[in-house]
């Protein structure tokens, strides 16, 4: 009976506490911010899904990289993958695949067991990785599939799958389990696979990246470097990664701001009190970090001179970040 009484106690106490804490917002002063920016560009819709690559609104238009496509739109639950050499990568739910031209013409149409979630495209080959963490290897012209390959199950997919790389003749594919796989082009042979984490959950690639003969290589909580001269790997927590010039730029989930050279060595770093990231632009050697809680964080390469803007809204729904504009909702900003 005393025992039950005390487990009780226990955990009372530990309800209460948990009932205590609040959750705490990135809030600078007044005197910190220097103004007020609003999303001055509309869309045709509001955004419906994300990819790395871009964004697919509503009423099927394409956002790219580059900014809103008009030249066709998306069918009605189809997902845009990514813009390669003109060709427009798409799936949707039931796995059904497209690849269309710049004028939406029908270039090659293939259904696999699950939806593709992210796609890559040289020459005459289309690297492919689906949901149920299956790679494929397809040759445009004939449509005829040389490699598919099925590895264990994932629960977690994240909108920022990385898009396969090609390298000269081996093309590298981000597994959704942590994985990196090389492919030889030629013989559609898998010729080592290795891994860049090991948890159990949200372990997608959601970076991957070529400078010179180093590949990069990122997950949620492992930045790894890979190089015929040695590895590297850094462990952090990671809400974003970015690459301009010759630096890399981790975001991390408990405000800080990461910056790292080639090497992996840190530069510099600086932290924002709680803030939670929803997007980074490097431009005319500017950062342009937007933050959820509905702030726009402008600094130099090396995080200093920090100039805090006020945007309209919060950002709680659907974003994505292009080249040079930050896409929400129904709105965007566009960069100077």
């Amino acid at each position: 009976m005393k025992k039950n009484v005390i487990i009780t106690a226990v955990l009372a106490s530990l309800l209460l506490a948990g009932c205590s804490t609040k959750r705490q917002y990135f809030s600078p002063q007044d005197e910190e911010i220097k103004g007020e920016v609003s999303y001055e560009y509309k869309l045709p819709d509001n955004i419906a899904q994300t990819t790395i690559n871009g964004a697919t609104l509503k009423d099927g238009t394409i956002v790219t990289k580059n900014g809103v496509f008009s030249g066709f739109k998306l069918e009605k639950g189809e997902k845009f993958l990514g813009e390669f050499d003109g060709k427009f990568a798409s799936s949707n739910l039931n796995g059904n695949f497209k690849l269309r031209d710049s004028a939406g013409n029908i270039l090659l149409e293939n259904d696999f067991d699950e939806q593709v979630v992210s796609a890559s495209i040289n020459g005459d080959d289309l690297a492919l990785v689906s949901a149920d963490n299956a790679i494929y290897l397809i040759k445009i012209s004939s449509n005829k599939t040389v490699l598919a390959q099925k590895f264990p199950s994932v629960f977690t997919i994240d909108s920022r799958t990385a898009s396969p790389l090609f390298i000269e003749d081996i093309i590298v594919y981000p597994s959704l389990d942590g994985r990196l796989f090389i492919v030889h082009r030629a013989s559609a042979r898998i010729m080592q696979d290795m891994f860049v984490s090991t948890e159990p959950f949200f372990n997608n690639i959601i970076f991957l990246d070529m400078v010179g003969q180093t590949m990069y290589a990122a997950t949620n909580t492992n930045l790894v470097l890979l190089s015929p001269t040695g590895n590297k790997r850094l462990v952090e927590d990671i809400k974003d990664v970015l690459r301009y010039k010759d630096k890399f730029y981790i975001l991390k989930k408990d405000g800080v701001i990461k910056v790292y050279d080639l090497n992996l060595n840190e530069v510099a770093q600086n932290k924002f009190k709680f803030a939670i990231y929803s997007g980074v632009i490097a431009k005319n050697d500017s950062l342009y970090i937007f933050e959820k809680t509905g702030y726009f964080i402008k600094t130099d390469l090396n995080l200093q001179n920090p100039q805090i803007f006020e945007l309209s809204d919060e950002i709680d729904d659907k974003s994505f970040t292009g080249s040079d504009a930050f896409y929400y909702d129904d709105r965007y900003l566009k960069l100077d």
